[in-house]
């Protein structure tokens, strides 16, 4: 059973680190006490540090490599969520914090609002820019649309977190006035006030991307791309904001405490939540995950039906004739792909917007995007609530109630907790008798546990960067080296070496390929294919029995034949991969 669940595999191993962490800095003070001098709060606080980063590091490094292909795929996403949402909310936090500094103290609350409305509205704006530029919308067009799409993903990743929590923080602070924070039913209104807000952004900002997309008369692959991806981009800014704004009323009806814009509640009151109120938060998490997993089972047909509404509306659109966007015209694919379908069409088109058949366009948009938004909302709020829920139960405990400690604790505890629970889906989608639907909501929910591990390294990251700020003299100013510091650091790391390993098959073989012109990196291929033949030259004498004696001392060690055939034929599959790889990538560069 241990081997079935994987607990003897490098993942299990990997846990095991981590939960070993969160324990040793559970009973740090415990220790600490029992000495004549103990240690201070802060000297405990930084050996929970780094003994959980240690121990996070090292457990990545068996979940990287485990055998299973999907726990690959899923560590190597996790880990680009994680360092994505970091570096954003580090680098907005350091904005906002001038913001808050120079230009909103001693204002009226409603001035505040609107000050972080605008400051949303910039990042926005920021975002739709950057990407035109990416993608050759203005200025020089990119060498190739593989290239481009690398950079759309990084830069858009990038601003679409920044202007995610950004938008958190302007319909966070109108939760936050007085009308607002009265009672809990009124900070409900705020889930479809900023549902409206977002939803007329992304309606401007669509059309406008179409025509500037059409004023040559054409819409080419770049021009595409852009729409396609700053459409996904928008989509995840919406599902931020309206998942952590219905987040913030549930736990304000929950506790009766609204916490603030941040979601931070003081000390003495996360110390003080009662079991009823952890349980009802834990029952709301799981709720979501109901949710998501009926909207995604049935997700399908309201697919297919959302089609052909739109395709019903294809002429009524005013972006081309019969043949432009044939399932609903600009946009209303799913993250575009039917665009791509109908280029030979919107090649031929130059045709003004109809205004007349505007409002058919936008029920046919409205409806699209509510979907989606609402399904995003139900997979962020069921990371939200568990993070909230564990956080909650772990504070009462007397030991971690210092923000470092109980930061540290809480995210060793949930990456422990969700790698783990990210295992037992996949072998569950794994199994034969699960079919598309099941096997679709499975991975959503593992998305899901991927956005909790990233929550709780983004506030640990951000308490620590707090803290580290304000042993300062100028707080403000350290909080912004430390911020410049940090992202020229991992940053150019993250683009390099951990975004290709999520957005392409390199989780698969485990090396990144980046440019084939380069000498050294075809030398590199060069080696890896020797080494990669002569791996497979030995494994095959294996099999078929050439080296009976290696193999009886490799027999003898293991114990089990049948394992051993198993374990070898899954070696020589990833090595057949590999080596294909390489092959291709070396009859690429001339080689």
């Amino acid at each position: 059973a241990m081997t079935w669940l994987g607990m003897s595999s490098p993942s299990f191993r990997g846990a095991s680190i981590g939960l070993m962490a969160v324990v040793s800095a559970g009973l740090a003070r415990v220790v600490h006490a029992e000495e004549e001098e103990p240690a201070s709060p802060k000297d405990i606080a930084i050996a929970a540090t780094l003994i959980g980063a240690v121990s996070f590091q090292m457990g990545m490094m068996y979940l990287t490599n485990h055998r299973d292909k999907d726990m690959r795929k899923y560590t190597y996403l996790v880990i680009n969520q994680t360092v994505s949402i970091f570096c954003a909310v580090l680098m907005f936090s350091t904005f906002n914090d001038i913001v808050q500094s120079k230009f909103l103290e001693g204002l009226a609350p409603e001035v505040k609002v609107a000050v972080n409305l605008g400051h949303m509205l910039v990042w926005y704006a920021t975002l739709q820019l950057s990407l035109a530029w990416v993608c050759g919308v203005f200025g020089k067009e990119p060498t190739s649309l593989e290239r481009a799409r690398s950079h759309v993903k990084c830069f858009g990743t990038l601003l679409a977190h920044i202007t995610g929590f950004a938008s958190i923080n302007a319909w966070g602070s109108l939760q936050q006035i007085d009308f607002f924070s009265s009672s809990p039913w009124h900070a409900f209104l705020i889930f479809p006030i900023s549902f409206a807000g977002q939803f007329m952004l992304q309606r401007a900002t669509d059309v406008l991307r179409y025509k500037i997309s059409m004023l040559d008369g054409d819409r080419s692959e770049f021009e595409e791309l852009w729409d396609e991806e700053t459409e996904e981009f928008e989509n995840d800014i919406m599902g931020l904001t309206l998942s952590f704004n219905l987040t913030q009323a549930i736990r304000y009806a929950n506790s009766n405490y609204l916490p603030n814009q941040e979601g931070i509640e003081p000390m003495e009151v996360l110390s003080t939540h009662t079991d009823v109120q952890i349980q009802r938060l834990w029952c709301v998490a799981f709720s979501f995950a109901i949710f998501l997993g009926c909207m995604i089972y049935f997700s399908e047909d309201e697919d297919e039906e959302g089609h052909a509404h739109a395709h019903a509306h294809a002429h009524a659109h005013g972006h081309g004739g019969a043949a432009d966007h044939s399932e609903g015209g600009h946009g209303n694919g799913v993250h575009g792909n039917n665009l791509r379908d109908s280029e030979a069409g919107v090649a031929t088109v130059a045709t003004p917007v109809v205004e007349e058949h505007v409002i058919p366009c936008f029920m046919v948009e409205f409806r699209k995007r509510s979907w989606e938004g609402t399904m995003l909302a139900w997979t962020m709020g069921f990371a939200w609530c568990c993070f909230y829920s564990a956080r909650m139960s772990l504070a009462r405990f007397e030991v971690l109630q210092d923000d470092m400690e109980l930061a540290m604790a809480l995210t060793l505890t949930i990456s422990f907790v969700s790698f783990g629970c990210i295992r037992v889906l996949d072998i569950i989608a794994d199994l034969d008798c699960t079919g598309p639907r099941v096997d679709k909501t499975i991975i959503e929910i593992i998305n899901a546990f991927g956005l909790i591990v990233g929550f709780g390294w983004e506030q640990t990251f951000d308490q620590a960067v707090e803290s580290l700020a304000s042993a300062s003299s100028s707080p403000h100013l350290a909080k912004f080296v430390l911020a410049v510091f940090c992202v020229l650091v991992i940053v150019p790391a993250w683009y390099q070496f951990i975004l290709p390993m999520a957005i392409t098959q390199s989780w698969e073989w485990g090396f990144i390929v980046h440019n084939l012109d380069d000498e050294h990196e075809q030398e590199r291929l060069k080696k890896a294919f020797d080494f990669l033949e002569e791996k497979r030259r030995i494994h095959s004498l294996k099999q078929n029995g050439e080296h009976h004696g290696a193999e009886h001392d490799y027999n003898k060690l293991t114990g089990d034949e049948a394992g051993i055939i198993e374990e070898l034929r899954e070696k020589n599959r990833r090595l057949e991969l590999a080596l294909e790889t390489c092959r291709t990538l070396l009859k690429e560069s001339g080689r």
